[in-house]
C-alpha cells in the first residue's frame, strides 16, 4: 500500500527522499550541483532517459518545451508518470537506449545519469543519442568510476565497474560526440555512506534514516583543488558533452518545434 501511494504522489514520494537514505540522497551533496550546472539554462526540447525515478522530470519540465521521460522498466515509468500527471509538457515513453523511438535530430539536450554502465553495447547507445540529438545539441550524463561493483547475473544490473575518464572521454569521441565540460563526484566519505547504506539495508531489511547520509557532506570538507583533478577517490564522473553543430547559423531547419516525433 504504502508503495502504491509512493508512486502515485509526488508529494510523498518527496517527502519520502528526505526522510530516508538511498541512492538520491548519495548524489545530492556533491553530484546534484554539477547536474545542474551543465544543464544550464533554457533546455528546449528535452529527454530524460534512464529516468528511473524521474528525480530530474520536474526540474527539466520547467526549464524545457517538452520533456520526454523514457525508461526500460514499465513499473518505474507507470510510477514517474503517476507523480507527474499535472504537468501538461511532459510525455512518457517505455524504450530502450539501443532503438529510441524519435527522429533524427529531435533534441536540444539528453538527460542520461547513471545508465552508460548497465549496457553491453554502450558505443552503440551514444550513437543512438547522437542521432536523436540536433547539431549543436548536448548531452549530460554520468556514470561510475572505479572500482565498483558488476552485477552478471542481473540482465540490468552494472556490465562494468565505470569508466576512468579517459576511457569516457574516447568513448564519447568515437561516438560522435566532443566533452566541453567534466568534474568529479561522490568522494571518499560518499563511498564510506554507500557501504553504511547498504550495511544498513542487508541487516535490517528496512530502508535506512537519512542521516546515514549526511556523511556524504563530508565531501566538502576535502581539498577542492584535489577533487577536481579527480583525487579523494570519486565514484561519480559528470560530463556535458555537445554533438558537432553542422547546420550554419540561421537555418531554418535546425530550429526546435517543440516535439520529438516518434
Amino acid at each position: 500500500m504504502l508503495r502504491s501511494r509512493l508512486g502515485g504522489s509526488y508529494g510523498l514520494w518527496w517527502l519520502y527522499h528526505r526522510l530516508v537514505a538511498d541512492a538520491v540522497a548519495l548524489q545530492k551533496p556533491t553530484k546534484f550541483p554539477l547536474v545542474y550546472e551543465y544543464l544550464g539554462g533554457p533546455l528546449g526540447v528535452a529527454a530524460d532517459l534512464g529516468c528511473g525515478p524521474g528525480v530530474f522530470t520536474r526540474y527539466l519540465s520547467r526549464h524545457a518545451q517538452v520533456v520526454w521521460a523514457g525508461d526500460v522498466n514499465l513499473s518505474t515509468l507507470r510510477s514517474v508518470r503517476a507523480r507527474h500527471r499535472q504537468i501538461t509538457n511532459v510525455r512518457f515513453v517505455a524504450t530502450e537506449l539501443s532503438r529510441l523511438p524519435f527522429a533524427e535530430g529531435a533534441f536540444d539536450t539528453i538527460l542520461l545519469l547513471e545508465v552508460l554502465e548497465h549496457l553491453q553495447d554502450d558505443a552503440g547507445a551514444l550513437r543512438e543519442l547522437v542521432r536523436v540529438l540536433k547539431p549543436g545539441g548536448r548531452l549530460v550524463l554520468s556514470v561510475p568510476v572505479p572500482p565498483g561493483e558488476i552485477h552478471a547475473d542481473d540482465p540490468w544490473g552494472h556490465k562494468r565497474e565505470g569508466y576512468s575518464w579517459t576511457e569516457l572521454r574516447e568513448l564519447l569521441q568515437g561516438s560522435g560526440l566532443k566533452a566541453e565540460l567534466h568534474g568529479y563526484a561522490q568522494f571518499r566519505f560518499s563511498r564510506w555512506g554507500a557501504k553504511a547504506l547498504g550495511f544498513w539495508a542487508r541487516t535490517f531489511r528496512v530502508p535506512a534514516p537519512i542521516f546515514l547520509s549526511w556523511v556524504c557532506y563530508l565531501d566538502h570538507l576535502l581539498d577542492a583543488e584535489e577533487r577536481r583533478a579527480g583525487g579523494h577517490l570519486p565514484s561519480s564522473i559528470v560530463v556535458l558533452a555537445r554533438k558537432p553543430l553542422l547546420c550554419p547559423a540561421g537555418d531554418p531547419d535546425s530550429g526546435s518545434s517543440g516535439e520529438a516525433h516518434l
